[in-house]
């Protein structure tokens, strides 16, 4: 997948994570699942919640509320998102749905996992932080 440019206007699934709202490109999220009961992961971060097996797959799930500093949102949901080197699952409170979405997609932070989002951007009358998944796929696999 190439590189977020400065000025999005893609498709993305839009989705919530606890009182923030969050996209990822429409190509890269593959499907909302309910997760079952995780295996945690010994040593892990907090916002690495577990694994769990999908379709011959293990994938981890990543709670974007904790990742960003705040509460868990303790939802069930997932958003899976596939990209070449591995597939992810970022909870998900509620879906709004695929939208086209328009705006500056400057870094959120200077470091971090603000890094690896992007905006705000609009969806609605909601402000909506695109996620870079390489980046933050980059940034998990770094400890982060």
């Amino acid at each position: 997948m190439a590189a977020l440019e400065s000025e999005t206007r893609q498709s993305y699934l839009v989705f919530a994570c606890g009182s923030s709202w969050y996209a990822v490109p429409a190509e890269a999220a593959a499907e909302v699942v309910t997760f079952p009961e995780l295996t945690r992961v010994p040593g892990s971060p907090p916002h690495l919640l577990g694994v769990f097996a999908h379709r011959g797959e293990v994938i981890p799930v990543v709670d974007m509320s904790l990742l960003v500093g705040g509460v868990t949102a303790g939802s069930r949901r997932a958003v899976l998102v596939r990209l070449s080197r591995g597939t992810l699952a970022l909870t998900a409170s509620n879906v709004a749905g695929v939208s086209a979405l328009m705006g500056p997609l400057e870094p959120l932070g200077p470091s971090g996992v603000h890094v690896h989002l992007r905006g705000p951007v609009k969806s609605g009358s909601r402000d909506v932080a695109v996620i870079d998944p390489e980046g933050l796929f980059d940034h998990l696999s770094q400890g982060g």
